[in-house]
């Protein structure tokens, strides 16, 4: 059998003033953490939220479509639906990989 990892205890042989700015080292790390994670959820949800938006709005003229009698008017109303839906999406894509360019997230 393999013998067991030893435990990470404190060393007694550290001066106190050093394990304290271990301490707030690692405080200070884990608020970072904790910050970045928010504002990467904020933007998830954001960049979410937009591509949810645009594709609502692409649906409705796309559905317009439907409704006229006329066959090119409807043509006109789908593709024009669909190009706002993709357009719309890339767009949110593009801004929202600028936006984390800014930040430094890539």
């Amino acid at each position: 059998m393999p013998p067991e990892p030893q435990r990470r205890t404190n060393r007694p042989d550290r001066p106190a003033w050093v394990v304290a700015e271990y301490e707030r080292i690692g405080r200070e790390r884990e608020q970072a953490s904790r910050e970045a994670d928010r504002v990467y959820r904020r933007e998830l949800l954001r960049v979410c939220l937009e591509i949810l938006v645009w594709t609502v709005v692409g649906c409705v003229i796309a559905a317009f479509a439907f409704h006229v009698r006329d066959r090119d008017t409807g043509l006109i109303f789908l593709y024009g639906g669909m190009l706002v839906n993709v357009g719309g999406v890339l767009t949110s894509c593009l801004l929202a990989y600028h936006r984390g360019q800014e930040r430094g997230d890539w």
